[in-house]
């Protein structure tokens, strides 16, 4: 069975184990999801509600790591981490920390990382592997626990093989899907230039014209400076909208985010979700980071071709098998 035809039959059966009582009460006006209201349990889609569950202040808690589940929460708005082995612990922050991206965009990247920033090449999934080790070595096992690595790991598999990971649209309120949205996962690399070596890198996904950085580690000086002003400026010229970034951190402020509050970016989420989600990100192997740095954004009618081409799927990806029976 694929990913999207198993998604499917979980969504469909979480619809038919709903008790009677929760079916009466949502054909009655029950409650129902309200993005005006900051509630930890109307922002958790009902369709979800048998595998996950509100754990305490931002945090939700699931036992399993399937990734059809974990792209289904991508495409919440909720940030999938782990909090062990045994429990994934999806995150909808009380405020996300955005970056706008624009024309007139606030990406702030500073002469000292313009000018060291031609020691570095970027790419994306080509060392998913070492990328992980990385942040082991830099922050210990942290949050990316082998499960969650397992999931990550096979939904960028998807994305390279297919073009994308195919999750479910499901309506608030709603057990049943009414279409398909891509989820699109990366490994982002930063290179040394000279040497070939890996300086650094980070893992994350897309979700229409939301790219959502998850971690990230840097062992080279500069290189992390250099890669998020390398990958800022690239998801700027594929089109994409926003830059998530999580939870608030200096480093992220200086780079030009601000905190929009959780209701606002679920709302944010589920427009861009269906409006933009040919958006794909592509590097075309490795480039050179200043090179991506100095690129100027096209103008008008060569950015609508930007988000065009765009659309098509990976260079190199299969096409997705029929869904089996």
């Amino acid at each position: 069975m694929t990913s999207s035809s198993a998604l499917s039959h979980l969504i469909h059966r979480v619809g038919s184990t709903m008790s009677n009582g929760m079916s009466s009460a949502l054909k009655n006006g029950g409650e129902v999801y309200n993005e005006e209201v900051d509630d930890a349990l109307a922002l958790l889609p009902r369709y979800l509600r048998v595998y996950v569950s509100h754990y305490h202040d931002d945090f939700y808690i699931a036992k399993s790591f399937d990734p059809r589940l974990v792209a289904q929460l991508m495409v919440e708005g909720f940030l999938p981490i782990a909090g062990s082995s045994r429990f994934l612990l999806p995150k909808l922050h009380l405020e996300r920390c955005v970056l706008q991206l624009s024309p007139d965009s606030k990406l702030h990247i500073s002469k000292s990382t313009r000018k060291k920033s031609k020691r570095f090449q970027l790419s994306l999934n080509e060392a998913f592997d070492d990328v992980v080790k990385g942040c082991h070595k830099q922050h210990g096992i942290n949050w990316l626990f082998p499960p969650i690595v397992s999931a990550f790991r096979a939904l960028q598999k998807e994305t390279i093989d297919y073009g994308d990971c195919q999750t479910q649209l499901v309506e608030n309120g709603s057990f049943q899907p009414s279409g398909t949205i891509p989820v699109r996962f990366y490994s982002v690399e930063i290179w040394n230039a000279e040497t070939g070596a890996l300086a650094g890198g980070e893992l994350g996904y897309t979700v229409g014209g939301i790219y959502s950085s998850l971690t990230g580690f840097t062992k080279e000086d500069a290189a992390g400076s250099v890669q998020l002003a390398a990958l800022g400026k690239l998801l700027l010229q594929c089109g994409f909208l926003r830059w998530d970034l999580g939870m608030e951190m200096e480093y992220k402020r200086q780079l030009g985010a601000e905190l929009i509050a959780r209701t606002d970016f679920v709302r944010e989420v589920h427009r861009t979700r269906v409006e933009n989600k040919d958006l794909v990100l592509r590097c075309n192997g490795r480039r050179n980071a200043k090179e991506i740095i100095d690129f100027d954004r096209p103008d008008n009618n060569d950015a609508t071709n930007t988000k065009r081409r765009s659309g098509a799927k990976h260079e190199g990806a299969k096409k997705r098998p029929h869904d089996e029976k």
